[in-house]
């Protein structure tokens, strides 16, 4: 991320911060979502660069402490948690959505009703499913049925047609 950049953010009701220009859109998908039946919970939005570099050092240091070593553990830590600076959460234009009723951030979110509603629906509010299942070797990062990058309507719509993740369209339209 450029140093310079700034953005303005809108806190959400249980306090938790998005870019202010999602924030129509996502209020409009949790409406939605919870008018048909469902309890989503935005469980992660905004970071600081600290708080990312907390999160990232905390995961290489349990991966140091299951044996990887100081060199290796970075890398891998990245595949899961963004390397500071990376992370589309301090855009403020990324959010974890996971079902009340099951708030772990795994694989079992995609089995849950709200993520099944989330991905079909969330490209109609401009937002994508960043991270795929089938697309890893592509993002780089695992797959998390649970983080939802948005990017507005019209690109929502294409990547949802296309079938492809961010990394495929940005190279195509470019």
């Amino acid at each position: 991320m450029p140093t310079d950049y700034s953005l303005s953010l809108t806190e959400l009701k249980n306090g938790l911060s998005v870019d202010s220009r999602c924030y129509p859109d996502l209020q409009a998908m949790m409406d939605a979502c919870r008018a048909d039946g469902l309890s989503p919970v935005i469980c992660s939005a905004y970071r600081t660069q600290e708080y990312q570099e907390k999160l990232f050092q905390n995961k290489v240091d349990r991966l140091i402490a299951q044996g990887y070593s100081e060199a290796d553990a970075p890398v891998e830590a990245g595949k899961s948690v963004a390397v500071p600076g990376t992370s589309e959460h301090q855009l403020g234009l990324a959010v974890d959505i996971v079902d009340i009723n099951n708030q772990h951030l795994d694989e079992t979110q995609e089995s849950t009703a709200v993520q099944k509603w989330l991905m079909e629906h969330s490209w109609e509010y401009g937002f994508i499913l960043r991270y795929p299942n089938d697309k890893s070797e592509i993002t780089g990062i695992i797959y998390e049925p649970w983080h939802y990058r948005y990017v507005g309507h019209e690109d929502a719509e294409q990547i949802h047609s296309l079938g492809v993740c961010l990394e495929e369209y940005l190279e195509g339209v470019s």
